[in-house]
């Protein structure tokens, strides 16, 4: 009996250790199965779109084709695009669906648009690339009404990828949003008849909002039918551009370098001073102003006229290009249109009527606007370096 007891007894202990094993284990493909690299399909959305349904209380659902997972990058919320954007919203996992529902409910005769964005993923992270929206209405008739355009990132010089844009309608303040595509177009369709304010924002932290110093743009509107607008975004700061660094290039010209894009075109004269030091004695202003709008636009220091000292390779800008966009059509449109604006630049050259002194101190006197027309005044020093003792 007590031989039978121990038995039971190690049978039981080890039935508990294959218990625990097991759930231990890792889910994987049963053995012999072929992996699994598809994306989770989307079969049904509920609602339908284009649906009227006054009252309206249960849940948007997104139904897919296998369980997907619930940690996504930043959490589902981000994967979800609202209009009217609501004060909170609740999204919820069941397994293969994905619930969708503002936390104080559905208004009342109001239009919405729900979007699901790319980035769903399954439990073994096959990514779903593309997106899926629905509008519906909670009580009158959806308006065929369109809202287009492209958004430049004017201080990058490209299309604003992912860009968020906002649709303000006034006076209810009930905002419709989407975003950019891959080549900064838009499209906002079938939003209530009205005044819009409306507003581009470069999201660099994807948090859905517009932040301080990210790059904006904005437009007043009256929809009637259909609306589209280009969009210029630029960082609006209050507070004007300080230099940054300065450096010289040759034996005659100084470049200067802002915290800010400078506005294109002429700048004020006695907008830069050169001053030697200790004595400070203006030796020159800025350049010639038509000379000062050529280099500007250049953007290279190749292309400045003094061939005394070749410039250092550490100061020439670098044009930044993005070949694979230039390739699409989409894109060709932001080309043409960057074409017809000046190029921003946070850069200015000086060019002296005398040489540089080697082994001389100057103070660099900088009073510059921004593209709002904020002015500061900034100082650098600047130290000629002297030339290599031949001895």
């Amino acid at each position: 009996m007590a031989g039978a007891a121990r038995s039971t007894r190690r049978k039981a202990a080890c039935i508990g250790l294959l218990g625990v094993a097991w759930a231990c284990a890792t889910i994987q493909d049963p053995p012999g199965g072929p992996p699994d690299y598809t994306a989770p399909v989307l079969l049904a959305v509920v609602p339908d779109s284009g649906a009227m349904l006054d009252g309206f209380e249960d849940d948007v659902e997104f139904q897919f084709d296998e369980v997907v997972s619930e940690r996504a990058a930043g959490g589902l919320e981000t994967l979800i695009l609202l209009s009217p954007r609501p004060e909170e919203l609740r999204v919820s996992w069941k397994r293969t669906r994905i619930s969708v529902k503002p936390r104080e409910g559905w208004r009342t005769n109001a239009i919405y648009h729900v979007t699901l964005l790319p980035g769903v993923v399954d439990l073994r992270n096959n990514r779903l690339d593309s997106s899926r929206t629905i509008v519906f209405s909670t009580g009158g008739p959806i308006p065929d009404t369109r809202m287009t355009g492209v958004v430049v990132d004017w201080e990058a010089g490209s299309a604003a990828r992912t860009a968020l844009v906002e649709a303000v309608l006034l006076p209810d303040s009930l905002t419709y949003v989407t975003r950019t595509d891959s080549s900064g177009a838009f499209l906002l369709s079938e939003v209530p008849r009205g005044p819009y304010l409306r507003n581009t924002t470069i999201d660099q932290n994807n948090n859905g909002m517009r932040d301080v110093r990210e790059s904006v743009d904005s437009v007043s509107i009256q929809l009637d039918s259909a609306a589209e607008h280009t969009f210029w975004t630029f960082a609006h700061d209050t507070t004007g551009p300080r230099l940054s660094g300065v450096s010289d290039l040759d034996s005659l010209t100084i470049r200067l370098t802002f915290t800010q894009m400078l506005p294109p075109g002429e700048a004020p004269s006695g907008a830069i001073q050169v001053l030697s030091l200790p004595v400070a004695d203006s030796i020159r202003e800025e350049l010639a102003q038509a000379e000062t709008d050529s280099l500007r636009a250049a953007g290279a220091d190749s292309l400045l006229p003094d061939t005394t000292v070749q410039a250092r390779p550490e100061a020439q800008d670098t044009a930044v290009t993005d070949e694979a966009d230039s390739a699409t059509a989409d894109t060709s449109l932001v080309t043409r249109l960057l074409t017809e604006r000046p190029k921003l630049s946070d850069v200015l050259y000086v060019r002296l009527e005398s040489n540089l002194t080697p082994g001389g101190r100057y103070l660099l006197v900088a009073r510059v606007a921004n593209l709002l027309g904020a002015v500061e005044e900034s100082q650098q020093s600047l130290v000629v370096a002297e030339p290599p003792d031949s001895t």
